[in-house]
């Protein structure tokens, strides 16, 4: 994941970087360095993301 594939993610959610690092479980910071090309996303956090834009549970979590 590239950080313009980041960014695009969390604005075609509506969500604010604060938002995005709670659901993802990192700092702000983290999304500002990621989005800025600072430091390289981690593909877990890549993975996460990917995750969350699919809508699925995290893992572990019992489904509704």
């Amino acid at each position: 994941m590239t950080a313009a594939e980041l960014r695009k993610l969390r604005e075609r959610f509506g969500w604010s970087q604060t938002e995005t690092a709670t659901r993802l479980g990192c700092s702000v910071r983290s999304i500002a360095n990621w989005e800025a090309g600072i430091n390289k996303i981690p593909n877990s956090i890549a993975l996460a993301a990917a995750a969350v834009a699919m809508n699925l549970a995290p893992y572990g979590a019992k489904r509704r």
